[in-house]
């Protein structure tokens, strides 16, 4: 360690088995330390935390966070939003130097782009970071005594971060001085007790990626340095550190349907690994506080968390139109009621890319409309050898995306099958229909997606298709083609289903459910 070439951002190049070694000392440091006064924890536990979609967020979020004024305005946003957060994964995914081009079979996608790429859209690969847009938000407390601030529920990173001082007297914001403390929200690490910057020379140092030509000082004892380049230039740069966080259950109304089952009502966890964000700037972090990262690296929320009660989580997300008074909720361990009690559970694994381990996988091995198995290449479905292709769970995006040719086979089949005339798609939507005179969801065509051993999800057809004023019904899918192209899984089509990620078994439950009733 006691070499000025010494940078946290670990090279390909650097020892597998002493990266494994710090790992393996970080994950035992969580074990032993992160539990309030060490007391051991009941054998099935676990927080009920609200999971706030950025249409419901409370004051002053909401006024930092413009909703849109119609159904068909948030729909389009959310496309547009969906485009750059994929354009982003492709990038960390492609892990290339060059840049990424990833193109969709959407007219509009492909104007949205045209001046970034011919038919399609590129970007420079930046970090192995995703942009977040900002879908679903958590209250975070950090500090003693705590401080509260929104930060964005991002399953596609790792580092969680918040908007921070270290200053003492006279604080930097946004590269101005200015006398007094800094704009609120902004963690003040001078008020809490606890905060402690992780040293410079540290193992743990090696987890976060480095600013640029950036090394230790080995005469005098600095601080570890972080800084993450999202795909769209936005950018957090700060301390790493370590700090008390306070977690809380959703309320005291949701009682548990198990008997075994113990909700915590308030547990500090200590010596939790997070980013002091002294610079923040961009689009990606727009109404938050920072980013919670909820992927699989060592240093995200659920494996730090996840090692207290049980190394899982899950969401159950609410359809954000029809129940706008009623939060999502994330679960960190056991959920209230199991979800091996739901009648309908299914399970697959969730699959490992090395190259961008941050992700959750999952193996797709076919699609069907009405039940009828389309006939797409296993090819499309398949992760190749430098990590490219497969299929992601991701809440940060709204809409589901398929890749070429399944997308345009789904399109198809779904046009075929449909029992109403079709109508100029809108801008946003590749397919609408008029479909006045509906009555009854269950003669829509059906989508369903088999997974590795068997499991199969099927989405109700309100997660498919979109009301849309007029009488219009349009599907909720878009496409995308190209070689560093992937098959995403929304939130959306993800809504009033139980996900459940057990990262013990690496193993994806999930289940239908109504999510506005499952633990209330």
């Amino acid at each position: 360690m006691a070499s000025s070439s010494m940078r946290r951002k670990l090279a390909p190049s650097c020892d597998a088995t002493r990266f494994a070694y710090i790992l393996l000392l970080f994950f035992c440091r969580l074990q032993c330390c992160s539990t309030a006064g060490g007391a051991p924890q009941p054998p099935r536990s676990g927080f009920v935390l609200p999971l706030l979609h950025r249409t419901s967020l409370p004051p002053p979020y909401t006024r930092r966070y413009t909703s849109p004024l119609s159904k068909l305005d948030f729909f389009a946003e959310a496309k547009s939003l969906d485009q750059a957060r994929i354009l982003s994964i492709a990038a960390s995914l492609s892990r290339s130097s060059k840049d990424v081009l990833v193109s969709s079979s959407s007219t509009s996608f492909n104007a949205l782009y045209a001046s970034n790429a011919s038919n399609g859209y590129s970007s420079r690969v930046r970090s192995g970071a995703s942009a977040g847009a900002g879908q679903y938000f958590v209250q975070f407390a950090i500090g003693s005594p705590p401080q509260k601030f929104m930060l964005i529920a991002d399953t596609g990173s790792d580092l969680v971060w918040v908007r921070c001082s270290i200053c003492k007297r006279r604080c930097r914001d946004g590269g101005a001085v200015r006398a007094g403390p800094p704009l609120p929200p902004t963690f003040l690490a001078r008020a809490s007790s606890t905060y402690r910057p992780v040293p410079c020379l540290s193992q743990s140092c090696l987890l976060v990626p480095a600013p640029p030509s950036f090394s230790c000082n080995l005469r005098i004892p600095s601080t570890c340095r972080y800084d993450y380049t999202y795909a769209d230039a936005s950018e957090s740069s700060g301390v790493f550190s370590m700090e008390t966080i306070s977690l809380n259950p959703a309320s005291t109304s949701y009682p548990p349907a198990s008997q075994n089952f113990t909700a915590i009502n308030s547990q500090e966890v200590k010596d939790f690994a997070f980013g002091c964000g002294l610079r923040n700037a961009g689009q990606s972090f727009v109404g938050s506080d920072g980013v919670l990262g909820m992927g699989r690296g060592m240093i995200s929320f659920v494996q730090q968390v996840g090692s207290i009660v049980g190394n899982k989580f899950s969401y159950c997300l609410v359809d954000f139109f029809s129940t706008p008074s009623l939060n999502s909720l994330l679960i960190v361990g056991d959920p209230p009621m199991p979800i091996k009690l739901l009648s309908t559970v299914q399970s697959t694994p969730l699959i490992q890319n090395s190259f961008a381990p941050s992700f959750y996988y999952v193996n797709v091995l076919d699609v069907a409309v009405n039940g009828k198995i389309l006939p797409v290449p296993s090819s499309v479905w398949e992760l190749d050898a430098v990590g490219n292709g497969g299929t992601v769970l991701d809440t940060g995006t709204t809409l589901t995306t398929f890749v070429e040719p399944a997308y345009q086979m789904i399109l198809n089949a779904i046009s075929e099958e449909f029992p109403y005339p079709k109508v100029d798609p809108l801008q946003t939507f590749d397919l609408c229909f008029n479909a006045t005179g509906l009555i009854s969801l269950s003669s829509l065509p059906t989508l369903s997606i088999t997974f590795e051993q068997g499991a199969v999800f099927s989405p109700p057809a309100s997660n498919i298709f979109i009301d849309i004023p007029g009488g219009l019904k349009c599907l909720s899918l878009q496409g995308v083609q190209g070689p560093f192209a992937f098959t995403v899984l929304g939130n959306l089509i993800q809504q009033n289903f139980h996900m459940e990620f057990d990262l013990d078994s690496s193993m994806l439950r999930f289940a239908s459910t109504q999510c506005s009733g499952s633990f209330r």
